[in-house]
């Protein structure tokens, strides 16, 4: 009996091991990944991956046109594709205040099949190598300072033009604004609570520097300092309802705990 544990526990762990967390080295299985794609993407994005599914004249923002490798939500610079890691964050999470549900659901392995077929739709994925991935530095104390410099940085680079002066999505030019298909596009309300990318200091920070791909949200990555790009990022979460007081109760004062 024990000659047979000894021989069969290897095995067991080896299998156990095979269920965990993949390495960043795993690649989906394209044709298995269509399976996916046709159950659960297809009536969104299309059969040709074009974004023109039989529901998409129903949805705003549009679904995403994959047959460019255009994507807004990655960790690579400006104009730079996705990397896989990228791609399933946002299959893992969603975006908030869109049609684009989670599919953490369907596990790894599936997302890693899913994101393999989808690439197949854009010849760029077979002809380039995403960019490194923008590096972001250390996160300073949130403080009624920073944010008041991040209300400063907000005039500055004149984002209440898309934005509006409230943040609520409403400036200027926010009804002539259309992505790169030509589909009209609204700027985001800042003041929801909730961002598309991601609550963290960290997701909203990497826009300012990656911008958002197919849409007018440019890439300040040559205008705005690391410091001035966090303090953006506090102004934009104090202006999320309740914010400070999850954190402390009131703003930091300079100098004092983080959050």
């Amino acid at each position: 009996m024990s000659t047979r544990i000894a021989t069969v526990f290897p095995i067991l762990a080896a299998l156990l091991l095979g269920t965990g967390a993949s390495s960043a080295e795993d690649v989906g299985d394209a044709q298995q990944g269509k399976l996916v794609y046709q159950r659960f993407c297809i009536s969104c994005h299309g059969e040709k991956g074009n974004g023109q599914g039989e529901f998409a004249d129903w949805i705003t923002p549009k679904p995403r046109d994959y047959r460019q490798g255009t994507f807004k939500w990655r960790s690579t610079p400006s104009g730079s594709l996705p990397t896989d890691a990228d791609l399933e964050r946002v299959l893992i999470n969603g975006l908030y205040g869109t049609y684009m549900p989670s599919w953490n659901a369907i596990g790894h392995h599936q997302r890693l099949n899913v994101i393999a077929y989808i690439k197949t739709f854009a010849p760029r994925f077979a002809a380039e190598k995403p960019q490194a991935p923008i590096s972001i530095p250390p996160e300073p104390r949130y403080t009624s300072e920073s944010v008041a410099r991040g209300a400063a940085a907000y005039k500055k680079f004149n984002c209440a033009q898309c934005h509006g002066d409230s943040a609520q999505g409403d400036g200027p030019s926010a009804h002539e604004l259309k992505d790169d298909w030509g589909n009209q596009i609204v700027p985001y309300d800042l003041t929801q609570g909730h961002v598309k990318c991601g609550n963290g200091g960290s997701d909203i920070y990497r826009v300012f520097i990656a911008g958002l791909s197919g849409t007018p949200m440019p890439s300040f990555a040559d205008s705005v300092s690391p410091a001035e790009a966090w303090d953006l990022v506090h102004f934009i979460q104090s202006l999320s309802p309740g914010y400070e007081k999850n954190l402390t109760g009131a703003v930091v004062p300079a100098g004092e705990g983080s959050p």
